[in-house]
């Protein structure tokens, strides 16, 4: 009989063989080619088999449980674990040997662990803890993901430097030490590792936003997934060290350690282990306890595709057409959130082509594009929206971009840069399409300048979609939220000539919806009921990003 080893665990593989074929797992004319293959490996069999991709971790810790008699959980968050055994094991010993525990019963602790051979750490828990140690085997997939839930993910490594700073200093990091020490302590490893674990754990969840919160005797942390801020559980004692993870964070986004008392924005480049790259931007108020962060996830690698972004192959077509054209605007409508950047670059993209000349101003520069000149304003220098719009009108531009209209002389501007030959692009604040035409003229723009300018007005909204893995139900893919990804919906105002007429008559933004929906408009609550139709989403989702229509 041959054995092989696997993570310390030793058994015949002829064995475990059979049980993978019993289990319907792998047949044996796999099994037979795996072995003819690698006869004298020093890797073992199921190892093997997890290589080529012939059975999951999963179906190999079945397999495993069932040659060794011991009990298999597939599935550790349906297990209910009291916080009782939870206190009684320290997370220290948990991160380190990578075990999660279930039950506390008297003193006999049931614990799940992917390697059920590894005989020292049970005596080592059985020694620190004084418990008896039953085992249940699960994968480490879902054992990470339980200790990750339970504990949370840096909750390991706030305890190590904690416990370095006792038994090195002699005290704890105190919130009320000096810059000096500070900044000191943000340069050592331990705290560089947990700001990168902070990072790598949004980014791995998706996340759009990082927001860390400091309060009176305790830090929040919160990811945005999906467009909703999620409560990440992290150790209370991290309050300690939040002024480090504070001052780590201003170095790398190249910001000012010592100002505390003055709000700062910065931007920082990160890698991840798969070498992806990510852009943050960082944002650091401050607040009445201390400094609050907020940093934004920005890939730097998008693709502004139409399809993706959630248009239907019909206004697709109809906005091709339109961003075609040599002059007029087109403007995107929404709330912060709601994607109307990556609408707009999505367009930019489509047109970024030699025989065009591209200029945007925005406020800040969220992706950087190849073959666009871009600018990010500076009010504190005097480099306004309108400033910059006056300058780059004599760098002879065929499209601009401007990030937002947000007073008179920007959008007059616009206006008149549209008259003269060029096509412009800019976002807005309301509610729907027809407002947007409404806010303009609240501006005090003349109804002539609008009505001959504006080409379409393109209200967005994002909305979640139903999990693919549970269909709304919650699962671990979802992190139990039922949802996953996002797309978007639209409301898109075409400018004919009834509408123009409209604008020229400074008619409301009801009559000129109402119009608009007759000449066949859907409005975003329409939009969103197809996709329900589909069964992308939920009508609950929809009535919480879109209006009610009356």
């Amino acid at each position: 009989m041959v054995l092989r080893e696997f993570s310390g665990i030793y058994m015949a593989i002829q064995l475990l063989g059979e049980v993978l074929i019993k289990k319907g797992f792998i047949d044996r004319q796999k099994l037979n080619e795996v072995l003819r293959e690698s006869p004298h490996s020093e890797e073992m069999l199921g190892k093997v088999m997890l290589k080529k991709g012939l059975i999951s971790e999963e179906q190999l810790a079945q397999g495993i449980a069932e040659q060794l008699g011991i009990p298999f959980y597939p599935h550790l968050k349906n297990v209910d674990i009291s916080p009782e055994t939870l206190k009684a094991v320290p997370v220290k010993l948990v991160q380190h040997y990578r075990f999660m525990p279930l039950e506390l019963n008297g003193d006999a602790l049931t614990i799940a662990v992917h390697n059920p051979m590894d005989i020292w750490m049970v005596e080592n828990i059985k020694l620190q803890l004084g418990f008896q140690v039953r085992r249940v085997l699960a994968s480490k997939a879902d054992i990470d993901e339980a200790i990750r839930k339970y504990y949370g993910a840096v909750a390991g490594t706030v305890d190590k430097i904690l416990t370095k700073d006792k038994e090195e200093q002699g005290v704890f990091v105190s919130r009320k030490e000096g810059v000096e020490e500070i900044e000191r302590d943000s340069e050592e490893a331990s705290v560089i590792k947990l700001v990168n674990q902070i990072l790598t754990e949004a980014i791995q969840m998706e996340a759009t936003d990082i927001h860390l919160e400091v309060y009176q005797d305790n830090v929040h942390l919160r990811y945005r997934v999906d467009g909703v801020l999620k409560d990440v559980k992290i150790p209370e004692n991290i309050y300690y060290l939040e002024p480090a993870i504070v001052s780590r964070i201003k170095i790398m986004a190249h910001l000012d350690v010592v100002e505390h008392r003055l709000p700062q924005d910065g931007r920082m480049k990160v890698k991840l282990q798969d070498a992806s790259e990510v852009d943050l931007r960082v944002s650091i108020i401050p607040a009445y306890y201390g400094e609050n962060i907020v940093i934004r996830i920005l890939p730097t690698q998008m693709l502004f595709d139409f399809a993706k972004i959630g248009f239907s192959p019909e206004d697709r077509a109809k906005i091709e057409r339109i961003i075609q054209k040599l002059h007029g605007i087109i403007l995107i409508t929404g709330p912060t959130g709601s994607g109307k950047t990556t609408t707009l670059y999505a367009c930019l993209s489509r047109l970024n082509l030699p025989g065009n000349k591209i200029i945007s101003v925005e406020d800040p520069v969220e992706y950087a594009l190849e073959g666009m000149t871009q600018i990010h304003v500076n009010p504190k220098v005097g480099l306004t929206f309108a400033n910059a719009l006056r300058s780059i009108l004599r760098h002879d531009p065929d499209i601009l971009m401007i990030g937002e209209i947000r007073d008179f002389e920007t959008a007059d501007l616009a206006i008149r840069a549209s008259l003269t030959g060029h096509l412009v692009f800019s976002t807005l604040h309301t509610n729907n399409a027809p407002a947007g035409i409404t806010r303009l003229l609240d501006m005090g723009l003349e109804p002539f300048l609008l009505a001959s300018s504006l080409e379409v007005i393109i209200a967005q909204r994002l909305v979640r979609l139903l999990c693919l893995e549970c269909k709304g139900k919650g699962c671990d893919a979802c992190s139990d939220t039922g949802f996953k990804g996002r797309t978007a919906i639209f409301e898109i105002l075409f400018i004919d000539e009834d509408i123009q007429q409209m604008v020229l008559n400074r008619r409301s933004a009801g009559e000129i919806k109402k119009k608009a929906k007759e000449k066949g408009m859907r409005t975003l609550r329409e939009s969103g009921m197809l996709l329900v139709e589909k069964g992308l989403t939920t009508e609950q989702e929809v009535l919480r990003v879109a209006e009610t229509e009356g």
